[in-house]
């Protein structure tokens, strides 16, 4: 069996196995600047996991004091006039003006596993980042230009994985993507199509909308699904690929510093590290992430590794001319 670096298509926290993997966790996803000298002060966000550890994640909506009613008034105000169009290219990619904006880009970082269907067996460690900005083509029409890289790291020592029962396992890399936004001008709806990716999944994949709500006064849920069923290449086994994902994200419509936008990922289907053969066994992907502003804020652990070998990712690409370079090359 080999890990096939194409078979995860989407974007992208482990409890706790026979080893104490809160402890590797904390260590990752915490500052360090002893094997960095580029930063003499620490510059990542702490991101851990475990009841005896802080949490990124904002409080739940139960867990807040109520807002005195004026205050209620006025954050439902602003909710009331807030587009969801508008609020999700703000949130998924720093478009548009004021808090929450960032013309250069933003970053999605973050962590979670890769299971054994159905045994729950935690097979590997997966952690990365995407990196996107936007381009606003017309009021209702919006192009996500981005790049993403995940790892594969072993459970009980926390390395980079480079093989896997014995075959050679490999980093998901998509050095560029066009993934565009259309608001309908009908009923408002949002829905998504993928124009380039590593994957051939234009006109591909259903018409899916995205779809929000608010749960209490300051905080919106925006959920995408994602359905993939696309012929496999006769010479890598024939038959179908077929996945299911859904991406869950939160935001506070008025982007305080302190709660950043937040995202869970869950998806099942053929992944690593099993063969995209269609009766190859199906692996379950859990994944949980936050924004951050800069490259900056990444984990130390990441920075280093995307400084030794991929460079790319130190940024979003600048613009569509560039992904489609990267397509044109292959």
């Amino acid at each position: 069996m080999s890990i096939n670096p194409t078979m995860i298509t989407g974007l992208l926290l482990v409890t706790g196995v026979c080893i104490n993997i809160n402890t590797m966790f904390a260590t990752a996803f915490t500052p360090s600047t002893a094997i960095h000298d580029a930063h003499i002060t620490p510059t990542s966000q702490s991101y851990t996991n475990g009841v005896d550890t802080p949490s990124p994640f904002p409080k739940l909506a139960w867990d807040t004091p109520p807002l005195p009613q004026q205050e209620q008034q006025k954050s439902q105000t602003m909710i009331d006039d807030h587009d969801p169009f508008e609020l999700w290219a703000k949130t998924r990619l720093g478009l548009g003006t004021g808090p929450g904006s960032n013309s250069n880009g933003v970053f999605w970082v973050g962590e979670g596993a890769l299971y054994e269907a159905y045994t729950g067996r935690i097979l590997a460690i997966f952690e990365g980042f995407d990196v996107g900005r936007g381009v606003q083509l017309d009021d209702n029409h919006v192009r996500q230009i981005s790049r993403k890289i995940f790892w594969f790291r072993d459970p009980a020592t926390g390395e980079i994985m480079t093989e896997y029962e014995g075959e050679a396992v490999q980093p998901i890399v998509y050095g560029g993507q066009m993934i565009d936004y259309r608001k309908s001008e009908e009923d408002g709806s949002i829905t998504y199509s993928v124009e380039a990716s590593k994957r051939s999944l234009k006109d591909a994949l259903p018409e899916m909308k995205v779809t929000s709500r608010m749960a209490g006064p300051h905080q919106m849920m925006i959920n995408i699904p994602v359905f993939v069923d696309i012929p496999i290449a006769e010479e890598r086994g024939g038959g179908r690929y077929r996945a299911w994902e859904f991406y869950d994200f939160g935001v506070d419509p008025s982007f305080p510093l302190d709660r950043p936008p937040t995202v869970s990922w869950s998806r099942q289907g053929s992944v690593p590290p099993f063969t995209d053969k269609m009766n190859s066994q199906e692996a379950v992907l859990k994944f949980s992430g936050y924004r951050v502003e800069s490259y900056e804020e990444l984990p130390d652990r990441m920075r280093m590794e995307v400084e030794r070998a991929y460079p790319l990712f130190i940024g979003a690409p600048r613009d569509e001319k560039e992904v489609q370079e990267i397509f044109g090359k292959r």
